[in-house]
């Protein structure tokens, strides 16, 4: 009888019978591909099972190595033997990685034709164009467009740079108005690290035993920090010809403790001959850590050297188009313009609505061009200004101005419009009356808020869509430190001189989380009393499941109470 003519099951209780005798030879079988069986692939794989469950009661040592594609058949049939499914470590690595980096959608885009001279820049021809690791350095006063910068270059790496074309792009913008988690060194390892193993799996090895070390059974996984720190400097001895762009944004809006060592890692990363090649893009305001490091570094570009161009491209975008400024007048304010900018990008966008709006009621080019030049050149003074303006105003929208300054500088995240269209219905003063009562609520809602938060806000306060989400923050990082003191992330504290301190816009720290706090509780007390299943079966143990459903979709129009039972014990631990 030839082999091919018995049936599958006789093989099988052939190759069993030849085992059981030969049981203390080594053997291990090897079937790889279950999934590729067009014929009676089921019968097949059940014949597998029942063959290695005859192993598993013998004295056989033989091993069974099988491999196939995921498949929902296979694998019920294969239940309850020890599997590795491929990828899935590092699946639940990258989870463990995962950060929302929320900065770059909220970062303006280049003014069109703006930032081309980068790709020809000597200094970045000389980082970019080698086969070794290297640093370069964005640096710039405050307002001089390395945010744009940055953004821009990340978005046009690929395309404008053949290299790049196959390589690895990682990156990470810092921002001290988002909130904590945004300026945390750790998120941006995570950041960084995320990129790298979702774009390149062979960099898993890297990860692997620092990922297992830190597993802890029946606890909430958390990354080590100085795992993180590990794996990345790793990298430097990845095996494997690769090239990695690393983009970092706003390094002075980071955190303050540890931000020297992570200077330190990035210099180090680049420090490398190895076949993985590590280009570090940075940008940064001045800061002296950063400016210890560049005596080293030779790839430095400072924005308020090179853009003077681009200033001047977008002077002429509105001073001519928009405002129709004859030839001679026309020049002589760009001019003017790109002189007193000193290279302040911020300081050109305020000038351009201050000259807008004034064309409205002057549509004289002389009277213009007079205004222009009596407008402040210092950004402090410009701001002390708007807000000197803003101050003069109304009651009720002087008001509605210092609450809105109150949520949007110290709320600990950026908030949504819809949240800080529900606060100003709040009353935020203790001796304040307040009615618990949906109807008042309802009656003190601004009816059109956005164009409220552009006339109470001045230019300081900006609206940004983010996906389905609209948020409302200050225009740029200068205005917060308009308001505020800061020598960094860590050490924020209110103006108790200055212009600020001087108008209606005055607030002490302790006040303002006392009036937040305020505004939350009251808010929560507002959704607990108002539902009609609360009113009419008060003992919430009563409730059946379509009243939780029932007070679930009410909760869905009320979007602040999110923020309030999330930071409400934040800003109370802030109240003396």
């Amino acid at each position: 009888m030839k082999v091919l003519d018995v049936s599958g099951s006789e093989h099988w209780d052939a190759l069993k019978a030849v085992l059981d005798i030969e049981h203390t030879q080594e053997l291990s079988l090897i079937i790889d591909g279950l999934d590729m069986i067009e014929y009676q692939k089921d019968k097949f794989v059940k014949g597998v099972r029942k063959f290695i469950r005859h192993l598993q009661n013998g004295p056989s040592t033989t091993k069974v190595l099988l491999t196939s594609r995921p498949q929902a058949e296979i694998k019920e049939i294969l239940d309850g033997l020890p599997c590795i499914e491929y990828d899935k470590e590092r699946k639940e690595c990258l989870n463990t990685l995962r950060f929302d980096n929320t900065r770059l959608e909220k970062i303006a885009a280049e003014h069109e034709g703006s930032l081309e001279w980068l790709w020809g820049h000597k200094q970045y021809q000389a980082w970019s164009s080698t086969n070794t690791s290297d640093l370069l350095v964005i640096e710039g006063k405050p307002g001089s467009g390395k945010s744009t910068l940055t953004k821009y270059f990340k978005l046009n790496l690929v395309k404008r740079e053949p290299l790049a074309k196959q390589s690895i792009v990682a990156s990470f913008f810092y921002s001290f108005r988002e909130g904590e988690l945004q300026t945390d060194h750790s998120n941006m390892l995570r950041s960084i690290l995320y990129d790298v193993l979702n774009q390149n799996e062979t960099f898993f090895f890297h990860f692997q035993l620092h990922l297992r070390k830190a597993i802890q059974p029946g606890k909430r996984f958390q990354w080590p920090y100085n795992s993180l720190k590990e794996i990345l400097l790793s990298f430097r001895s990845h095996p494997a010809e690769e090239r990695l762009y690393f983009i970092i944004d706003a390094m002075d809006e980071s955190g303050v403790d540890d931000r020297r060592t992570i200077i330190k890692l990035l210099r180090d990363l680049c420090n490398t001959k190895e076949p993985c090649v590590v280009k570090v893009f940075l940008a940064s305001r001045p800061i002296t850590l950063l400016n210890l490091t560049l005596v080293e570094i030779p790839n430095i570009i400072r924005m308020q050297d090179v853009n003077q161009q681009d200033i001047e491209m977008f002077a002429e975008s509105f001073l001519g188009p928009e405002l129709n400024f004859p030839p001679k007048i026309l020049r002589k304010a760009t001019e003017y313009i790109v002189e007193n900018a000193r290279g302040v990008f911020i300081w050109v966008h305020l000038v351009k609505e201050k000259l807008l709006r004034f064309s409205e009621s002057s549509g004289r080019p002389k009277e213009i061009y007079k205004f222009l030049r009596d407008l402040p050149i210092e950004l402090d003074e410009f701001y002390n200004r708007i807000l000197g303006e803003l101050g003069i105003r109304e009651n009720q929208v002087v008001e509605d101005g210092v609450k809105m300054f109150r949520f949007v500088l110290f709320a600990y995240r950026p908030l949504r419009i819809e949240e800080l269209h529900h606060i100003l219905a709040i009353p935020d003063n203790l001796e304040a009356e307040f009615s618990l009562h949906d109807e008042s609520f309802e009656e003190n809602l601004i009816l059109d808020i956005k164009t409220s938060i552009v006339h109470c806000g001045g230019n300081f306060l900006e609206i940004k869509r983010l996906d389905e989400h609209t948020s409302v923050q200050v225009m740029h990082q200068t205005v917060l430190e308009f308001f505020l003191h800061s020598d960094g992330p860590a050490a924020v504290f209110l103006r108790s001189d200055g212009p600020v301190a001087e108008t209606s816009f005055r607030m002490t720290d302790n006040d303002i989380h006392i009036r937040i706090s305020v505004v939350c509780i009251r808010y929560l007390m507002l959704c607990a009393t108002n539902f009609t299943v609360a009113n009419e079966i008060p003992n919430v143990e009563s409730w059946m499941s379509n009243h939780f459903e029932a007070y679930a979709r009410y909760l869905k129009d009320r979007p602040l109470i999110n923020y309030a039972l999330s930071h409400l014990k934040q800003h109370l631990d802030n109240c003396s």
